[in-house]
């Protein structure tokens, strides 16, 4: 992955922080699709384009509202907020305060920094992968949703715990979707099942990578991998008509990426 490039994306960022940012523009610098570039940057840093924007902009402002006097309004306006009432929703969500109770205490408050990008010290030769062409398939699901990747990872653990012994222990599934700044995990099996989701898995050409455990931390470095080095350095390119998913077969783990 040229993380050169990524670095240049987060400077176009910061330099447009005032202004409507478009996704089309960000891929453009890395020469990328928008699609790729958000599912690489939610595996880089555990968070969507849309939710660093969002991040850096409530620390820019809260840096004016504690250094200067601009109105509440003004501020909302400046950082793309629709109303006073959304900006001082969302400033509450993230600092734990409104705007107006963070301007009069002398607390110091937590701000996101600027991220930068470097080559991972990780390595991941022992992921191996084969391609393959899958038939469609029809997952029944159990399923949790969540604005935050890391409360994603969370309600994964829990979901694990509550219906892994409703699951075959033998052949399962997991589904990791980032749609409109949602972020949507499904558990699943074949076998038919209650109070369960219905999800279509396309028949195709994907790139299958043995991971090789179940454990959390393995996987989500393993995606890290893929999407930040194992896609730049191949001639595939992400399928847009699907989703990639966990295929879970005994005690590995199968993480299938839709190529072409």
């Amino acid at each position: 992955m040229n993380y050169e490039n990524l670095n240049k994306v987060i400077e176009y960022i910061e330099l447009n922080l005032l202004y409507d940012i478009e996704y089309k523009e960000l891929a453009k610098i890395v020469g990328l699709s928008e699609y790729s570039l958000q599912r690489i940057f939610v595996f880089l840093t555990d968070m969507s384009l849309a939710e660093y924007i969002r991040k850096r902009r409530l620390s820019k402002a809260l840096e004016e509202l504690k250094n200067s006097n601009i109105k509440i309004i003004g501020l909302a306006i400046k950082y793309n907020y629709s109303s006073a009432i959304s900006f001082t929703r969302t400033f509450k969500q993230y600092f734990g305060v409104t705007p107006s109770e963070c301007r009069r205490d002398n607390k110091n408050y937590k701000i996101y920094p600027i991220i930068k990008f470097s080559k991972s010290n990780h390595r991941y030769e022992e992921i191996t992968y084969e391609i393959k062409k899958i038939d469609e398939t029809i997952v029944n699901c159990y399923e949790v949703v969540a604005s935050r990747h890391d409360d994603l990872l969370y309600k994964i653990r829990n979901l694990y715990k509550m219906y892994s012994h409703k699951i075959s222990q033998i052949e399962r599934y997991g589904i990791y979707k980032n749609e409109y700044n949602q972020y949507t995990y499904l558990l699943g099996t074949k076998e038919r099942l209650t109070n369960t989701k219905r999800v279509r898995i396309s028949a195709g050409k994907y790139a299958l990578f043995n991971v090789k455990n179940y454990n959390q931390e393995s996987i989500v470095q393993a995606y890290k991998f893929i999407y930040g080095e194992w896609l730049k350095s191949t001639n595939y390119k992400l399928r847009k008509d699907t989703f990639d998913f966990e295929y879970y077969h005994y005690d590995h783990c199968y993480i299938c990426v839709p190529i072409r």
